[in-house]
């Protein structure tokens, strides 16, 4: 999916299957993050501890990654190769993983807006996990 980071072989490390988990994860709650129309900088601030996590898996800078990140995310109208992805390579924890980051995200702000719970909800049901598990962890990440 992330072509951008296949274009040199020898930088992307395909000996850990997370880094695609990682990357979309990034990109997600990047989606999420602008959701409500601002970025805050507390919602930046967890996007880029798992930016930063990536850079020496895909020998990239945490800038370079972001800003690939932000170019995707401009750029891109629909989820659906994430989805695909998500659905064909994701186990249920992984995607429990994801959702659970961008709840994170979500409330990194402290304020949950209506838009970011849409599309955190519309992922889910995209990735076929039950509304009961959603809350769950969105009950989770609220209460932590």
């Amino acid at each position: 999916m992330f072509k951008f980071f296949k274009k040199n072989k020898s930088s992307t490390k395909k000996d850990n299957p997370n880094t695609e988990i990682e990357l979309t994860a990034a990109v997600l709650a990047y989606e999420i993050a602008r959701a409500d129309g601002e970025i805050s900088d507390s919602e930046l601030s967890i996007i880029l501890k798992e930016i930063k996590k990536l850079t020496t898996k895909v020998d990239k800078s945490e800038e370079e990654i972001l800003k690939i990140i932000e170019n995707f995310s401009r750029n891109s109208i629909s989820f659906y190769e994430f989805i695909e992805d998500i659905n064909k390579d994701y186990s249920k924890e992984d995607k429990h993983t994801l959702l659970t980051f961008l709840w994170s995200v979500a409330y990194a702000d402290f304020v949950l807006e209506v838009n970011e719970e849409r599309l955190i909800r519309r992922i889910a049901n995209l990735i076929h996990i039950k509304d009961i598990e959603v809350l769950k962890i969105k009950d989770a990440i609220k209460n932590s």
